[in-house]
């Protein structure tokens, strides 16, 4: 009788051996592949850095942005460069983000705008704070409540009984729809009981000078940009926008000091990136940030302008993204209700 060989017997010896051996292909590519990204990230910026601004030049966020673009080139050994994407009430700059890829080369220098926008454009599709990386905030400020020359009005209290005098006849600029600007206008006539119409740019550098050559009558903006005007006579700076007065306009009482009680109005500026930006991406980008928001020059140029230097860290900022959301919800449905 023939002995019959067992056909399983040369796969239990063979099958052990293949699995090890992948097993052992999987192990090394994964231990050649993660030094290899982790030196790559390392390595961050390999070529030019562009930051995102969603207005046009000449305003205050531009303004501020070329300055930490400059300093940041410095401190990451390649060159960081402002690109300007006005519009769509910063839709377009958001956008841009959006499909930028997760690798260090496109950020945004985003304000309140980038948290307001969905809330108020049914066009504006994104989440704020999961679908991008906060790195973090680099400035805070008050805004300026300034007036065009040409009304010839020097208080907060002036301006609104020339409002009530003048229904349906006051604008105000700002730097675009869903911006702090817009917001802050809208609610200080809702605060003071008046009516202003809307007139939004693609930037506050544009408004600025429609506020000037008396083509606008109001605008809540940065001081930053502005001073010199507001030192010439260009603009008349009534009131500041802060729960307290600004040292760098100490003589300048806030609008709830000159007439307009519990009104207020802040904003930010800050770096923001593609969504599942590495980790040591952000770090590194943080890190300059706070390098350059501690630099005496511009800690100084801009605290004489009222601004402030504030670096966060990115879970701050992400922290501060969802407290401002809510605020600002509650804001919307305020100016949604009919005024008493």
């Amino acid at each position: 009788m023939t002995k019959r060989v067992s056909a399983s017997s040369p796969r239990i010896s063979v099958r052990p051996a293949r699995r090890r051996l992948a097993c052992a292909l999987v192990v090394a590519a994964v231990s050649t592949a993660v030094p290899a990204l982790a030196q790559a990230q390392q390595a961050w910026p390999t070529g030019t850095v562009k930051l995102i601004v969603a207005y046009a030049a000449g305003g205050s966020t531009d303004i501020v942005a070329r300055m930490f673009a400059a300093e940041l080139t410095a401190e990451l050994g390649q060159n960081v460069v402002v690109e300007n994407r006005p519009g769509g009430g910063t839709l377009i700059a958001t956008e841009a983000l959006r499909r930028a890829p997760a690798d260090g080369s496109t950020f945004l220098y985003g304000t309140n705008a980038f948290i307001i926008t969905p809330l108020l454009n049914p066009a504006a599709k994104y989440d704020p704070v999961n679908e991008f990386t906060q790195v973090g905030v680099t400035t805070v400020q008050s805004l300026g409540m300034m007036l065009t020359p040409g009304l010839k009005i020097r208080t907060v209290k002036e301006f609104i009984a020339h409002a009530k005098a003048n229904p349906g006849k006051i604008n105000f600029a700002s730097s675009g729809n869903g911006s702090a600007q817009h917001l802050a206008g809208e609610s200080f006539a809702r605060a003071a009981g008046i009516s202003m119409t809307h007139v939004p740019y693609k930037g506050a550098g544009p408004a600025s000078i429609d506020l000037m050559g008396g083509r606008v009558d109001v605008m809540f903006a940065s001081l930053v940009g502005n001073t010199k005007q507001i030192e010439e006579g260009r603009i008349v700076l009534v009131a500041t926008t802060g729960t307290k007065r600004s040292a760098a306009t100490a003589n300048t009482p806030t609008v709830a000091e000159a007439g307009v009680p519990g009104y207020e109005a802040q904003t930010f500026q800050g770096v923001i990136a593609p969504g599942g930006l590495p980790n040591p991406i952000v770090e590194r980008m943080n890190t300059a940030l706070v390098k350059v928001g501690a630099k005496p020059a511009i800690v100084q140029k801009l605290a004489a302008q009222g601004m402030e230097v504030s670096v966060s860290t990115p879970l701050a900022m992400r922290e501060m993204f969802i407290r401002e959301g809510a605020s600002y919800k509650a804001i919307l449905a305020g100016l949604a209700q009919p005024t008493k």
